[in-house]
């Protein structure tokens, strides 16, 4: 990776993102009904896309801290999807499947194309020497970013009621855990390691003045404990044995969307 930051206009473009993002859920939710979108949701939806145009600050320079850079992409993929998700009615899922794009919609709803995107964007993103040099430098700001948030988008989608395509909660919660596992050992991996992992950071003083090894180590607690929701949230399902995850959610206008 190169040492470079964002310039206005990426800056710019990102903050359109998130607005774009907000806007284009918003019309499709009230395509559904807006009595039918509680204030929750629209508060969570807002809130993720908040946090999408604040994330910019850790991708905008990976190199400054791998610890900020880490947590820039895990707010993407482990908090701000599920967010985005959850500020969505169940009703504008049934649509989307009935729509015009249903077979792109049920190909990306798919769990084994959500497994394989989430697990090998995971392991390509934060295993050393996976990237070649110049496709990392390509790739490390704002387009590992929304690779990121699609993934998380893809897998969260199989956790949660209205967009699942598993049949039995039990299933989706093997599904989740199986899923996060490569995040984890990752995160193990970085606090455990002994030396610096990635060749770029060796010469570089994190923005707070800690050795590399040190940065290294706080940005695999900072994996580990975005791990965190997505590991209670499979728990949840596993104890819901007999049970459809369509059937797990806590909110009450999870039964409009259709068997």
């Amino acid at each position: 990776m190169n040492a470079s930051t964002w310039t206005t206009p990426a800056w710019f473009g990102w903050a359109l993102l998130a607005l774009a993002l907000f806007a284009g859920q918003s019309v499709f939710a009230l395509r559904c009904g807006w009595r039918k979108w509680p204030w929750w949701r629209v508060a969570l939806l807002a809130l993720g896309c908040t946090l999408v145009a604040g994330s910019g600050a850790g991708l905008s320079n990976p190199l400054a801290s791998m610890t900020t850079y880490t947590l820039a992409l895990m707010l993407l993929g482990q908090v701000i999807a599920p967010l985005l998700l959850l500020g969505l009615p169940p009703q504008t899922w049934a649509h989307w499947r009935q729509g015009r794009a249903r077979l792109l919609v049920d190909w990306l709803l798919d769990p084994w194309v959500a497994f394989t995107v989430f697990a090998l964007l995971t392991v390509g993103v934060n295993l050393p020497g996976i990237f070649n040099t110049a496709l990392a430098n390509a790739l490390y700001t704002a387009p590992i970013g929304l690779l990121s948030l699609l993934a998380g988008l893809l897998i969260w989608a199989q956790l949660l009621p209205a967009s699942t395509s598993l049949r039995q909660a039990w299933v989706a919660g093997l599904y989740g855990w199986a899923a996060s596992l490569p995040m984890m050992a990752i995160a193990l991996l970085w606090l455990w390691s002994p030396q610096v992992l990635y060749t770029p950071y060796l010469n570089v003083l994190c923005v707070w003045n800690l050795s590399p090894l040190a940065d290294q180590r706080y940005a695999g607690l900072v994996m580990l404990a975005a791990g965190l929701p997505m590991q209670f949230r499979s728990a949840w399902l596993l104890l819901m044995v007999g049970t459809s995850p369509r059937s797990t959610d806590l909110n009450s206008d999870h039964d409009a969307f259709p068997p």
